[in-house]
């Protein structure tokens, strides 16, 4: 009996030792920091890479520098990414193409209109729906992914981040000092409003104002904006056509007030710049408009004037049959480097295509987001004045690529050719002949196009039947 009982103290006291180290052991392990626990209570390792991020947007550097600084320390920690963000001046086309040929090129880089194309034949980029996720991702857009923009041989590779819009901006002073308490809403409007303008303003305002040295005016100031009223921007998806002739109620109401004399003199001879400091100045009433204008009156050349942002004017008494029109920009495209970490990459172009971040963005006037989310989402409204309004574009339609940079048109092409109409070249034709001509040369050009290069600006009809306002 007495052996037994010693044998079993002795029992007792190893359990006691045994139970007691594991209970120790316990309590100095704890818990991991971050990743998943293997079978044997050991904390699985991650493996930090990084992802290399190539862009020329300078203007938002700062920012973005933040996000990812944020990002870096926090989720990508977890996730065993880092993000290593480069911008580069106005040697980005030439170094990210010797890159991609070189087979150094990071795996996100901002894509350009110009390289995209090459870019995909020659092999350099990947398709975002070939990445993990990419198929979800390129969905929730819809059907604003556009042919020979977004989509290339049937896939996605680009995805539009951000907005350019197209608005009209009115020198609320010289409304008043004329006595116009309407803002116009109709072309006609417009130049009544520019004759009382002029009139009142005895030789020191104007009631328009042109910048005929900057063709693109021609481009981003009447066509674009009046896509509104038109239904496409120089080239019709319906017809396949080039339909100049569309935007002759807008060129005659310019053409009408050159007549009355109520444009700002001597614009023949002015340039962009020139033509928007003098509605800085306080010197003409109104003047079109898009959103990176809002730079201009604010910081490029400060407006001291009360100036508003207002709709587009319609061709008719009626509202304007079709959705505003934006130019969308993409922000990233994939390049074959990704394939080597595709779950990281694609984990980092979420991150910088996120609601989150492109929120921020606008509130700081960077950007205006192409997702109305975003817009939402933002904290605080955009810093600058009329920012919020060219903005203000819920129902909206993306700009199709056109097929007028492909094509050889015999005489001049249609921005020198509308100038030439406000300059006084065709004087001795009326505006619709020479819209008429102008059509029928970009159209016989386009038609010595292959059949198959035609075929890609073709758009869908869904795409197409969304261009009208819902009535």
């Amino acid at each position: 009996m007495k052996h037994t009982g010693v044998r079993i103290f002795i029992l007792g006291v190893l359990l006691c030792f045994v139970f007691g180290l594991a209970g120790c052991a316990g309590k100095d392990t704890g818990n991991p920091p971050y990743g998943d626990t293997e079978g044997n209570n050991q904390t699985k390792k991650v493996t930090t890479e990084k992802i290399r991020v190539w862009s020329d947007n300078a203007h938002e550097k700062e920012l973005r520098l933040k996000q990812i600084e944020e990002f870096n320390r926090t989720k990508g920690r977890e996730l065993g990414i880092e993000i290593e963000y480069t911008v580069f001046g106005s040697e980005y086309q030439d170094v990210i193409k010797e890159a991609m040929a070189a087979g150094t090129a990071p795996e996100l880089f901002r894509p350009t209109m110009v390289l995209v194309p090459d870019f995909i034949s020659a092999g350099y980029m990947v398709p975002i729906t070939d990445l993990p996720g990419g198929q979800e991702l390129a969905e929730s857009y819809g059907n604003y992914l556009i042919n020979n923009q977004h989509i290339f041989n049937g896939k996605v590779y680009t995805l539009p981040y951000n907005l350019t819009t197209y608005k009209f901006i009115i020198n609320e002073d010289l409304f008043k000092k004329a006595g116009i308490d309407r803002y116009p809403k109709t072309w006609d409007e417009v130049r009544e409003a520019a004759r009382r303008i002029t009139e009142a303003s005895d030789g020191k305002a104007y009631g328009w104002i042109l910048g005929l040295k900057s063709d693109w005016m021609i481009s981003t100031y009447l066509i674009r904006p009046n896509g509104v009223n038109v239904g496409h921007v120089g080239f019709n998806y319906e017809t396949m056509e080039f339909d100049f002739s569309a935007f002759a109620p807008v060129i005659k109401a310019v053409k009408g007030m050159i007549d009355d004399n109520s444009v700002f003199p001597g614009f023949e001879n002015l340039d962009a710049d020139a033509a928007r400091a003098q509605f800085a100045e306080g010197r003409v009433g109104m003047i079109p408009g898009a959103s990176f204008d809002t730079s201009v009156y604010n910081d490029q050349f400060p407006a001291n004037i009360n100036w508003s942002v207002i709709p587009v004017p319609s061709f008719t008494e009626d509202e304007p049959a079709f959705k505003e029109f934006a130019d969308a920009t993409s922000l990233l495209g994939i390049s074959v480097s990704a394939y080597d970490k595709p779950k990281k990459t694609m984990e980092v172009l979420k991150f910088f295509y996120s609601d989150e971040n492109a929120a921020q963005m606008y509130s700081q006037s960077l950007y205006i987001p192409f997702r109305q989310e975003a817009i939402d989402m933002a904290k605080s409204k955009p810093a600058l004045k009329g920012f919020s309004d060219f903005a203000n574009i819920p129902d909206k339609v993306l700009m199709l690529p056109t097929p007028e940079n492909i094509i050889r048109v015999d005489g001049t092409l249609y921005r020198q050719t509308i100038s030439d109409i406000f300059a006084g070249v065709y004087d001795d034709m009326s505006v619709e002949e020479v819209l008429e001509d102008l059509d029928k040369r970009y159209n016989e050009a386009f038609k010595k196009l292959p059949q198959t290069v035609r075929d890609e600006y073709r758009q869908p009809a869904e795409i197409i039947s969304n261009f009208k306002r819902d009535k």
